[in-house]
């Protein structure tokens, strides 16, 4: 699961515990505020084959916010258009019709927002890449490397499967994640969600473009951020002193703690949260 917060951010809100407690919370409370937003991780990341019925040009997809459409499957045939795709939020336009059936439609896609560093090498021309073409990713503290074509990954028959085995490769490396979408492979800083200093560069810049020579573009909504930290304070308190029903016993009482910050933790998620429309 990826996380929207750091440790060192958490005490600059000013809560106090151990950075083990910290940890743990910042885990839960994230995984809180995903259920409540509806989504598996507001973080970018890649949906793999996605179950709908297809019928007519809009299908709503379960993550958000759609980055990217990968491959498409409408009754196991690919679909494909000319125009660029028609994506809000985690709404999808098709420019054809699909043919109607109850979950016969599987869709690759790419959602989130840019909680950790990313880059993208988009391979152009497979079968021209040179036999020992190399990828580096710099190092933050010992985690720098270099994978090798032929070495650490397998010269693809396609594209798409060149860029599948290097995501595959770089994935298996330490302090980072990557994962291909089509013949694009997002390249993720895994150490920190704040750390945008790690260095990538290629062998080949043609064949292997890269969007920019340092992972870098965080872009999560800060909203969502405060949130958590809410929610890691109110995990916090809860632990310190659990919330009761206020009631008396002879001239001692008890009573809830102040409702201010579960009301500021709501106001943050609104804009997020799902919408549902009844018919009656």
């Amino acid at each position: 699961m990826n996380l929207y917060v750091t440790t060192d951010e958490l005490k600059t809100f000013g809560l106090s515990a151990t950075d083990a407690k910290l940890a743990m919370l910042n885990k839960q409370a994230t995984s809180i505020v995903n259920g409540i937003i509806g989504v598996s991780d507001f973080s970018l990341h890649k949906v793999t084959s996605e179950i709908h019925d297809s019928n007519g040009q809009l299908i709503y997809l379960r993550e958000r916010p759609v980055i990217a459409i990968g491959k498409i499957l409408n009754d196991d045939v690919e679909y494909s258009q000319n125009n660029e795709y028609d994506i809000l939020s985690n709404r999808l336009k098709l420019e054809n019709y699909l043919s109607a059936g109850s979950r016969n439609l599987k869709i690759d896609y790419a959602a989130g927002f840019n909680s950790y560093a990313m880059a993208k090498i988009t391979v152009t021309n497979y079968a021209n890449i040179a036999a020992a073409a190399t990828i580096t990713l710099g190092a933050i503290a010992t985690d720098g490397y270099t994978i090798t074509r032929g070495t650490d990954w397998t010269a693809g028959t396609s594209n798409d499967t060149e860029a599948e085995n290097i995501a595959k490769a770089i994935e298996a490396k330490a302090g980072t994640s990557a994962f291909a979408l089509r013949n694009v492979i997002y390249v993720l800083e895994a150490t920190n969600p704040q750390i945008t200093t790690r260095t990538i560069a290629v062998s080949d810049a043609v064949r292997l473009a890269l969007s920019a020579a340092t992972l870098s573009g965080v872009n999560f909504p800060e909203d969502i951020r405060l949130a958590v930290m809410l929610y890691v304070g109110n995990l916090l308190q809860i632990g310190r002193n659990p919330r009761m029903k206020s009631y008396s016993i002879g001239s001692k009482s008890v009573s809830f703690s102040s409702e201010a910050e579960f009301t500021e933790f709501k106001n943050a998620l609104k804009p997020y949260m799902p919408v549902g429309v009844f018919a009656i």
